[in-house]
């Protein structure tokens, strides 16, 4: 069984906007990683991923969250995540995650860290 869910909103032509609920551990990210990185990478388009539904982020949420912000530079797009808590926060920070994307307090300032 997933420990996590993902839904994902276009929010205009060139932004994906994507809620994640639940444990990014190992159940959690074998239950949206297929589905993340399906959505994100080939759509064109930058993302950002609401956190605030998240408990717990383990190395493979981290590397998930990498692929795809990986991917999507090499078409020059952006993916930024807003809304953690205090554990996944300090988790993204220790993993210097903020060095490939935006990691913000809120969707206003996510989606103004993504190209225009």
């Amino acid at each position: 069984m997933s420990t996590s869910s993902m839904n994902i909103t276009p929010l205009d032509d060139t932004t994906l906007a994507v809620a994640l609920e639940g444990r990014l551990d190992v159940l959690g990210v074998d239950g949206v990683e297929t589905r993340f990185t399906a959505a994100l990478v080939p759509s064109g388009k930058n993302a950002i991923v609401d956190m605030s539904g998240v408990e717990f982020v383990a190395s493979l949420g981290i590397r998930m969250f990498v692929s795809v912000a990986r991917a999507l530079a090499r078409d020059g797009r952006k993916i930024a995540l807003y809304g953690c808590n205090a554990q996944v926060a300090e988790i993204m920070e220790m993993a210097a995650l903020d060095k490939l994307m935006s990691v913000t307090a809120d969707a206003d300032a996510a989606r103004a860290a993504l190209p225009a």
